[in-house]
C-alpha cells in the first residue's frame, strides 16, 4: 500500500511539473486552461511576447555539453537566427523542467514578426510514456494519435534503418501540442507546442485546388 501511495504521489508531481512547463494552470475539478506559453526556470515566455522580453528569461550562461570542440569552434549556446518570411528561431534556450529528476532541458523558440508562437523540447524517448501520461492527466485524452513507418539510409551499415514514429496530439483552444517518439534515441522524443493565431500566418492554408500541403503540426 505504501509503494502504491508513493507511485501516485510521484505521478502527481510529474504531471504538475510538466503542466507548469507548458504554462497550464488548473484548479481542483476543473478542465485545463489553454496553455499560455513556455515556463522556464526564470519565468513564463507567453505567446506573442517579443524576443527582447523573452531573452532575459533564458539562462544564457548554461550551455549544452560538447564532448570535443574542433579548432576555432565555439561552445554552443543560446542564439537566434532569422529564417525568412518573418520567422526567427532561437536555439538552446534554457532551462525547461519536464519533471525528470536531476535533468533540465533546452528549448527551441520560434517568433513570427517578433512575436513568440512556437517551441519544441527534445528529450530521451525513455521518458515518452511518462510525459504522455502526465499530459493526459492534465489535458485529457489526446485529440488524435497516429503511427507512421519511416526509413533512413544508414551510411555506416550501408542499408536502411526502419523505425516507427508515434505522435499524440492535443487541441486546447488556440494551442496545439504534439508529443512524438521518433524512433528511439537520446533526443528522439519531442514536445512541440504552437499558438495557432500566429502559426496560421506563418503557414497559411492552401486552396483546395492546389497540391496537398506537406504534413503540418497544425
Amino acid at each position: 500500500m505504501e509503494i502504491l501511495r508513493r507511485l501516485l504521489a510521484a505521478t502527481s508531481l510529474w504531471s504538475g511539473m510538466l503542466a507548469l512547463a507548458l504554462g497550464v494552470f488548473t484548479g481542483v475539478g476543473q478542465a485545463a486552461e489553454e496553455p499560455r506559453g513556455l515556463l522556464l526556470r526564470k519565468g513564463m515566455i507567453a505567446w506573442q511576447m517579443t524576443l527582447a522580453q523573452a531573452r532575459p528569461l533564458v539562462e544564457e550562461n548554461i550551455r549544452p555539453n560538447t564532448m570535443q570542440l574542433l579548432a576555432n569552434q565555439k561552445k554552443e549556446g543560446f542564439g537566434c537566427q532569422p529564417q525568412g518570411k518573418g520567422v526567427t528561431r532561437c536555439i538552446w534556450a534554457c532551462c525547461v523542467d519536464l519533471g525528470e529528476p536531476d535533468t533540465l532541458h533546452f528549448s527551441t523558440l520560434s517568433f513570427y514578426n517578433d512575436k513568440f508562437y512556437a517551441y519544441s523540447v527534445n528529450f530521451n524517448t525513455t521518458q515518452f510514456s511518462r510525459i504522455a501520461a502526465a499530459l493526459a492527466a492534465r489535458l485529457g485524452p489526446p485529440s488524435r494519435e497516429e503511427q507512421e513507418n519511416r526509413s533512413n539510409f544508414n551510411v555506416m551499415q550501408g542499408g536502411l534503418d526502419t523505425y516507427i514514429v508515434t505522435t499524440k496530439r492535443w487541441d486546447i483552444g488556440n494551442v496545439i501540442i504534439l508529443l512524438a517518439d521518433r524512433g528511439g534515441g537520446q533526443f528522439a522524443g519531442q514536445l512541440y507546442a504552437t499558438y495557432l493565431p500566429l502559426a496560421r500566418l506563418v503557414t497559411p492554408p492552401m486552396r483546395q485546388d492546389e497540391v496537398p500541403p506537406s504534413k503540418l503540426p497544425f
